[in-house]
């Protein structure tokens, strides 16, 4: 038998370079114990719903939203349902299809209750599984050939599937809102059983040991409250989404993940696995809400996900929609969650020309600024709220150009909003002063006395090179007053993009 595509690609990335250094913002140089302890510690909403049942031990449910996703859902299902050595159930919502995925899908679902109950299919052994090509699917996958997957019949793929795999079908409607994603998640994880939570878009692909290798990483360590993985492109091929690929690579520890969030997404959301406990936590204390799904409509901001109609996001201002990743993203940091990257390829994500990311609105690098300026003013405000002598009393953003403007006019509208909402108390909170400076990577021009525990440095470069002579330049400076735990003194700074 092959070699795992697991084994194959830990073999490719042993020894790949180490994330270079990034900087805590505020209150982020927490390590992952104590970030669940403050977690832990922040009161959670009465009007989360409880769980109608309780969760099934080692069960893992992965939950799949799907919109008209042929000619790739075939593959795709076929890649979650012959997962190996993990029990499974594999939850799709049907998100209005106008093409014949959600038939494809029930056709599936139907030939596996008949397969089960003959006692047919999906009881081969491993070794009867890869005559038939299961084992020459996952070549596929390895050797980038998902860009010209064929598709599968819903018979085969339920003579294929894993024993322990199971799938259920669901089927949600949106009445014309512009999204259905956070919607068909919300749905799937409501009938969710699991102990553990997964996803998997329907046009993306998984290696058949990729949930046992997630769920590995959470057994090993207790602290985790999810496990992701490093990702593999396949399709269209854009510069950009390359560099993305291999600076998200590289975000592998839990502190790395959180340090990196306003730069990018440190991982892709559909590649993780999630303790339950720690959604429901979430979703408690996010007033019952695990997805949301945001869009400006007319003058409105509307929560996609919370009904089928689409419902007024509260306390938000216009300018306040961004994507169901981002914002889920900065939801799990902002409460303490801790999420760590096992170091293998265990999701390919297909890139093509109509996808979301490059065709929504709310994809763009503007949204996706005022998301990452939001949570990082709710981050600044909250630690003059618990610790008024470590309040912020100053941000200084350094950078170059438009950019520098934009993320001090985003910096500026958050603090606006959030001191005259509910998001921030009310009770003598400062409000940090903010000041944008010109800088070049490699400049030097800080002495110790900007090492103030007070002041804030926002340093507005997205590329890997600057950053590194920023910090190259900090080192320089602040050397004597380095501890293994703050390596600039008092001097506090963070890097965004």
């Amino acid at each position: 038998m092959r070699a795992s595509l697991t084994d194959a690609f830990s073999a490719r990335m042993k020894r790949r370079r180490r994330p270079e250094l990034e900087l805590d913002v505020a209150d982020a140089d927490a390590d992952a114990g104590s970030r669940s302890a403050r977690r832990d510690a922040s009161p959670a909403s009465t009007s989360a719903p409880a769980t109608t049942q309780a969760p099934r031990t080692g069960l893992i449910s992965v939950l799949m939203p799907c919109r008209s996703a042929t000619p790739w859902l075939s593959a795709c299902v076929l890649s979650v349902l012959t997962q190996r050595d993990v029990d499974l159930e594999l939850v799709v919502a049907d998100d209005g299809s106008q093409d014949d995925s959600f038939a494809w899908l029930c056709a599936v679902r139907d030939a596996l209750g008949r397969a089960r109950e003959g006692g047919k299919g999906g009881a081969r052994e491993a070794d009867a599984r890869e005559a038939d090509g299961v084992e020459a699917f996952s070549s596929d996958v390895l050797g980038h050939a998902a860009s010209t997957m064929r598709t599968y019949d819903a018979e085969y793929v339920a003579q294929c599937a894993s024993t322990s795999c199971t799938l259920v079908v669901l089927r949600v409607e949106r009445e014309g809102t512009p999204s259905g994603q956070g919607l068909a998640l919300n749905a799937c994880y409501a009938v969710a059983r699991g102990e553990y939570v997964g996803e998997m878009e329907s046009d993306d692909l998984r290696p058949p040991h990729a949930f046992a290798t997630l769920k590995r990483a959470l057994e090993d360590n207790p602290s985790w409250d999810a496990s992701c993985s490093r990702i593999e492109l396949c399709g269209m091929e854009r510069q950009g989404m390359r560099r993305f690929e291999t600076w998200q690579n590289e975000q592998i520890s839990p502190r790395d993940m959180s340090a990196g969030r306003f730069i990018e997404i440190p991982a892709l959301r559909a590649s993780g696995l999630y303790r339950r406990r720690a959604l429901e936590r979430m979703r408690a204390l996010d007033d019952g809400c695990l997805y949301r799904d945001l869009w400006l409509i007319g003058d409105v901001v509307v929560d996609c996900a919370a009904s089928a109609a689409g419902e007024p996001a509260l306390a938000s201002a216009r300018y306040q929609w961004w994507p169901v990743d981002s914002d889920f993203w900065h939801r799990w940091f902002f409460h303490g969650f801790v999420v760590g990257k096992v170091p293998h390829k265990l999701y390919v994500w297909r890139q093509y020309e109509a996808q979301s990311t490059r065709t929504h609105s709310r994809c763009s690098l503007e949204q996706l600024r005022r998301c990452k300026a939001h949570y990082f003013i709710r981050d600044v405000l909250r630690v003059g709220e618990t610790s008024p002598t470590l309040a912020v009393a100053r941000i200084r953003v350094y950078g170059v150009g438009t950019t520098l403007h934009a993320w001090v006019d985003a910096i500026h509208d958050e603090l606006t909003h959030q001191q005259s909402s509910s998001l921030s108390s009310t009770s003598a909170v400062v409000v940090p002063e903010v000041t944008s400076t010109v800088h070049m990577p490699g400049d030097a021009p800080w002495t110790l006395e900007d090492a103030d525990i007070r002041v804030l440095h926002v340093f507005v470069f997205g590329m890997p090179k600057p950053r590194r002579k920023i910090i190259h330049a900090l080192t320089r400076v602040f050397k004597a007053q380095a501890t293994p735990t703050s390596p600039f003194g008092d001097f506090k700074a963070v890097f965004v993009a």
